[in-house]
């Protein structure tokens, strides 16, 4: 099974690393194209509605994969009654996502584009049966082509809107051509393991029984989604309601950086979970420390270089992603480049967390939701947006000091293992390299500092067998499953 858990990221990992060269060109346009104003009222509509698309499934969607993955023979009645739940709710958070716009008199391209990209969110909702399924069987592969094939659209209407001159309600559309699309493909992909979905007969009677059960056993999955999409998006509509579209779109310039290196993590968070979950259930705690402790080991070698060089190279970075009007957001990614980082390093613990403790999870989600709005408010009039990116960064950090206390103390005395050090020093030494070199070509500095940081940690002895065997697991055909 772990043999199946490295193909599943190894799939993942490729199709998003080709979506996202793809993304980084279109995005490039895009910034250059609006201007930080214009990308400031875009990217403020995309953080408001994506609020309420986190809410939409009320943390359900992981609690059936979880449910699914434990008893598969059930796998109908809760994709079932789980997308009569999306139809009712999707429609009512939409109906809400409206009014709050109309009551706040947002400029007019902004209010359409919250209306358009809210339409998406309903669309998407309805996706989110489909994709606990696929997740719960670990059919992830297709997943990940579905994945390429909605980065292809967004980057092709980015383009079509740059060359045709269009603006923010064109772009909204991005997010309801997502929705439909999905919805048609995951249709055909879910017949697999639901060769009769009857999504009709589904939709009424609704179980109202099960789906009481579902939110009695749920609502610790919905707090904890809902905390994370606020305490994730909340500091962008902060810094619009106190410093405008303008300081908007500088942050978030550097924040599309944090995105887009954010989708290693979130790809092996969506693969160790249904894995660590099927663990859990037969209670083979030593497999679950074996493979914690493996990818935890894989995450924070990754996750160290990116920090170190991302920070020393900062400007060069924003000037490739946004252009020299974006000379205002070198500063924010020095500092936000290391909420990546953390993300990376504890988000094999989210894994097991919040499918085991999910309770602890939604406490202390909570209270980070507490932390980051109060600090946001108090320092962002006085220190600007380089203190809501200091606010990311300590965010995550609280969420991955506890999540690592929690897994300890709870499930497995996991090791970090005895050279965890070795990435430390290779980044301090690649770090010390890349200071000079500040000022050179942007890919002469990666090329230098990546080929740094591996010598470094191949002089050390840092790479073991296990690592070249999970290498051939990963490009072996066809993975033997245990």
């Amino acid at each position: 099974m772990s043999a199946q858990v490295s193909k599943n990221i190894f799939w993942l990992t490729i199709s998003r690393v080709a979506a996202l060269v793809l993304l980084f060109v279109a995005y490039t346009r895009l910034f250059r194209y609006l201007g930080p104003f214009e990308s400031g009222q875009y990217q403020f509509v995309l953080s408001y509605v994506l609020i309420f698309s986190t809410v939409v499934d009320f943390g359900i969607q992981q609690f059936i994969t979880k449910k699914i993955s434990e008893q598969p023979e059930k796998a109908k009645e809760y994709f079932q009654n789980f997308f009569s739940f999306e139809v009712v709710v999707a429609g009512l958070l939409y109906v809400v996502l409206v009014v709050i716009a109309m009551l706040r008199h947002y400029d007019a391209a902004v209010f359409y584009g919250v209306g358009l990209a809210g339409l998406g969110m309903v669309a998407n909702a309805l996706t989110y049966p489909y994709l606990a399924v696929l997740a719960a069987y670990q059919d992830l592969r297709k997943v990940a082509w579905v994945n390429f094939l909605n980065s292809c659209v967004n980057a092709a209407i980015i383009f079509l809107a740059v060359i045709f001159h269009r603006h923010i309600v064109f772009l909204a559309g991005i997010q309801l051509t997502f929705g439909v699309l999905d919805l048609i493909i995951y249709r055909h992909l879910v017949r697999k393991h639901l060769p009769r979905p009857e999504i009709l007969r589904g939709l009424w009677p609704i179980d109202l029984r099960l789906i009481k059960s579902i939110l009695r056993q749920g609502w610790p999955f919905a707090l904890l989604v809902g905390f994370s999409a606020i305490y994730n998006r909340i500091d962008v509509v902060i810094i619009t309601f106190l410093k405008g579209y303008q300081q908007t779109g500088y942050y978030t310039a550097a924040y599309k950086i944090f995105d887009l290196l954010g989708f290693f993590p979130s790809v092996v968070s969506y693969t160790l979970f249904p894995f660590f979950a099927g663990l859990m259930a037969k209670q083979a705690l030593a497999e679950v420390r074996r493979n914690l402790e493996k990818y935890l080991r894989l995450m924070f070698t990754a996750a160290l270089p990116m920090a170190v060089g991302g920070s020393i190279l900062s400007s060069k970075l924003i000037a490739l992603v946004a252009g020299p009007d974006y000379r205002a957001a070198a500063p924010v990614l020095a500092v936000l480049i290391w909420a990546p980082a953390i993300l990376f390093v504890y988000i094999p613990v989210n894994s097991i967390v919040i499918s085991q403790l999910t309770k602890k999870a939604m406490a202390i989600t909570g209270a980070n939701v507490v932390v980051n709005i109060v600090g946001n408010l108090l320092l962002i009039p006085r220190y600007g947006i380089v203190a809501a990116a200091a606010m990311t960064v300590v965010s995550e950090s609280l969420q991955g000091a506890f999540y690592f206390y929690f897994v300890h103390r709870n499930i497995t005395r996991f090791s970090l293992g005895a050279d965890f050090y070795k990435p430390l020093l290779a980044s301090a030494v690649m770090g010390i390299l890349l200071w000079p070199l500040r000022a050179s070509s942007l890919g002469l500095s990666l090329a230098a500092g990546a080929a740094v940081y591996g010598s470094a940690l191949l002089l050390m002895g840092f790479f073991s067998k296990n690592d070249l065997l999970t290498l051939k697991q990963l490009f072996r055909k066809e993975a033997e499953i245990a």
